[in-house]
């Protein structure tokens, strides 16, 4: 009889119990309930001296009190340990070369937050036009209308899209519906058919800044990407663009996106993600030249529940098969 697999888990599904539950009939799950960085590092050493070695690993979502994933956080699995799966569709918090170097897989869910996401840039993108933050305060402040400026229609307005993965076509199809029209910029061009059937233009990187009413980030975090909206990138935008970022905070130079609201280069900005996440800069909850939200775009209940699912499943493929459904790197030895 063979032995059980162990799987090591940092958190326990909300909504995927049926899910979980067919797991544990496969393999042994030692969990906690992660609370900070240090608590983390510590329950992973402290379980895998108990309880290891384990087969695979995982994550949920709502990591960014005890975020990132480092090495010194995931040796202790090491050697044993194949898949060290995470919940949402970037992985840039997952040290995806070390766990290759040390023959194990990084996963990702790829499809899970795409829909959710493209809403939260819709929702951020009639939130900037509209100007609904401050009007809202102005209303709850009793106020009524009183000092507010006329705001902008999505309709006739440019839409820009920096990054056109799954999310970004999501996206595009969501303000279309408004009006906008799309246009885009990516490190890979779409085929011609795929633009033709979402009705989407590819143009060059000085064209999408020049060109846009609206820039939207949707690109991954990478080191080519890294405060790629920085200073000399803003100042090739229209004068009064608005901009949205659903994707991560440290793709933006945010003193440079703070100079640019002040000055009125852009007019208004909708963010889901900050540097420093979960404490944004003060700048940010202070201004009523943004629309915030805490990095709360995958957070429904439908994705969620999705987003476990697909955690659970990269486990299980691999425990069955060796290899996870959504693999994000090569690893040492093994097909990717």
């Amino acid at each position: 009889m063979s032995q059980r697999k162990k799987v090591l888990g940092i958190g326990s599904p909300r909504f995927a119990t049926k899910e979980f539950a067919a797991l544990k009939e496969v393999a042994d799950i030692h969990w906690f309930v992660p609370d900070d960085h240090p608590q983390v590092i510590h329950e992973v050493k402290r379980l895998c001296e108990e309880q290891g070695p384990f087969d695979a690993a995982y994550v949920l979502f709502g990591t960014a009190k005890y975020g990132p994933f480092t090495e010194e956080m995931l040796r202790p699995l090491f050697p044993g340990c194949g898949l060290f799966a995470s919940g949402g569709a970037g992985y840039d918090d997952i040290p995806t070369e070390f766990l290759a170097e040390k023959g194990a897989y990084a996963a990702n869910t790829p499809t899970a937050v795409t829909n959710a996401t493209a809403d939260m840039a819709l929702f951020l993108t009639l939130a900037v036009l509209r100007n609904t933050s401050q009007v809202e305060a102005n209303c709850r402040a009793g106020r009524w209308r009183d000092s507010l400026e006329l705001n902008e229609d999505p309709f006739g307005k440019i839409f820009g899209i920096f990054g056109m993965g799954k999310i970004a076509k999501a996206t595009a199809k969501k303000v279309q519906g408004t009006g906008m029209k799309v246009i885009y910029n990516s490190r890979t061009k779409l085929s011609d058919e795929e633009e033709k059937t979402l009705d989407v233009s590819y143009v060059t990187e000085d064209e999408l800044l020049a060109s846009s009413d609206v820039l939207s980030l949707h690109c991954p975090l990478t080191p080519e990407t890294r405060q790629w909206f920085d200073a000399e990138r803003i100042a090739k935008l229209k004068h009064g663009a608005f901009f949205v970022n659903t994707a991560r905070g440290a793709i933006v130079d945010e003193a440079a996106l703070i100079q640019a609201l002040d000055s009125g280069k852009i007019k208004r900005a909708g963010l889901d993600v900050f540097i420093g996440e979960p404490k944004p800069d003060p700048w940010f909850l202070q201004s009523d030249k943004v629309t915030i939200q805490p990095h709360w775009a995958a957070f429904t209940t439908g994705t969620i529940y999705v987003g476990e699912c697909q955690v659970l499943d990269n486990v299980r493929t691999f425990l069955e098969t060796g290899r996870p459904r959504y693999p994000v790197n090569k690893p040492k030895g093994k097909e990717v």
